[in-house]
Formats: structure tokens, C-alpha cells, sequence
């Protein structure tokens, strides 16, 4: 009897194994697979990282991990996109204040202060370096002139998974260092350096659409993105 003919390419030792692994460590990344899915990252790169964190694929790793990255382009595991729509920014708003200074503390501060947050650790007070000479020698100032952003947002922001981490993925990506970010219900507070504001400014405009500018009188200013014709 003949034997019969085949004429596709023997799949390489591991490929199996290791397209079932990158499938599970993409599942759980999902911003690693918009990455790769779009093609922002070096596959041969990425491959020789999993490689190197143990990733068992046969007798040729990296090529067997590099094809399985490659495959994974096409797996449907959900959607993500980290610069697509996402509603409850597009309708937020924001306001900058500077001058602002950040103190650390055992107990929260017996004097005016803009934003508060508190852990194991002591509290940490947001506060108008104005009233800096307030603060108890007791305390310590961790940050001063810095820069306040306040983004003013509807309810969903309590409820809706993701919006504060995508947030900080855009300004990460703007290498935007937040100092400090404390969430009062609705509103989110972010605390940065002068040098950053730019960056930051852009990443917030790009992600809001037109709202309400505030008319509180120590905001800077408020964005309002023009509406196009």
C-alpha cells in the first residue's frame, strides 16, 4: 500500500506546548496582547524574555515562542484597547492647580487641606504650600511646588472597571511620573511635577471630550475641547 503524501511542514518540537503557554500568559495581559496583536512589539525580542522566565517549548525555545506570538495575533481573547473609546473620561473634565505641597504624617494634620489619604503608614495631606508654615515639625514634606490635577467625573467612575488604570496607562506611556493619586469618590486627584504638565496636559485632552469648565478661582484653567464642525 502507499503511503500517503502530505505536503505541509512539520509543526517544530514545542509548538504545541508553547502556544498554549503564550496563549495563557496573553489571556492574562491583555494589554500585551493589543501589543502584539497591533504589532508594536519585536517578537524575537518578546520570545527570548519568555524564554528566558522559563517558558518550556521543546529544543528550540525562542523559535518555537516567537511563532506562538506570531499565531496569537489572531486569537480572540477579548477586547482591549487602551486609546479607544472609553465614555466616562470622554465626558469628564479637569482643572491644574500649582503651588502645591505634599506632607507626610503619624496623624492627620489639625489645619486646611486640600486632599487626604491614609494607611498603615501615617496620612498623606495635599495642601496649599501657602500654609506650609502650618505644618507641625512633627510632619514631613515629601514634595513641594508641585502640581495638582483634579479630574471631575460622573458616578460610573466608581463602578466602571478600568478607566482610572487607563488613565494612568496613557500618562505612563507619556513618561508623566504621578506622585500621588487619591480618589474621592467621583473625582480623582493626581499629584505631578511642574516638568510633566505638558505631557500630562496632552494626555488629558486627547482622552476628554467638552465639558463644563469650573469657575473655581485657584484653577489655572479648565479644558474644553473645541467642538469641529
Amino acid at each position: 500500500m502507499a503511503k500517503s503524501v502530505s505536503n505541509k511542514t512539520p509543526a517544530p518540537h514545542g509548538s504545541s506546548a508553547a502556544a498554549n503557554l503564550v496563549r495563557l500568559w496573553l489571556k492574562q495581559k491583555p494589554f500585551m496582547h493589543w501589543l502584539v496583536r497591533e504589532g508594536l512589539v519585536n517578537y524575537t525580542a518578546l520570545a527570548k524574555r519568555l524564554a528566558q522566565e522559563g517558558f518550556a517549548a521543546g529544543k528550540r525555545p525562542v523559535a518555537a515562542l516567537r511563532a506562538a506570538l506570531l499565531r496569537s495575533r489572531r486569537l480572540d481573547l477579548g477586547e482591549f484597547d487602551p486609546f479607544g473609546k472609553n465614555e466616562v473620561l470622554g465626558e469628564s473634565t479637569f482643572e491644574v492647580r500649582s503651588g502645591i505641597t505634599v506632607v507626610q504624617s503619624e496623624k492627620a494634620l489639625q489645619m486646611p487641606v486640600i486632599a487626604v489619604a491614609s494607611s498603615k503608614n501615617g496620612v498623606i495631606s495635599i495642601i496649599d504650600e501657602a500654609k506650609e508654615g502650618r505644618v507641625p515639625k512633627a510632619a514631613k514634606v515629601v514634595g513641594e511646588d508641585l502640581v495638582l490635577i483634579t479630574i471631575y467625573s460622573d458616578e460610573r467612575m466608581e463602578t466602571e472597571s478600568g478607566v482610572l488604570a487607563t488613565l494612568l496607562l496613557h500618562l505612563a506611556l507619556q513618561k508623566v511620573n504621578v506622585i500621588e493619586v487619591i480618589s474621592a469618590g467621583p473625582d480623582t486627584i493626581l499629584v505631578i511635577e511642574p516638568k510633566d504638565l505638558g505631557n500630562a496636559l496632552g494626555v488629558l485632552q486627547g482622552l476628554m471630550s467638552k465639558g463644563k469648565r469650573s469657575k473655581g478661582e485657584q484653577a489655572l484653567f479648565s479644558y474644553d475641547k473645541p467642538v469641529k464642525d
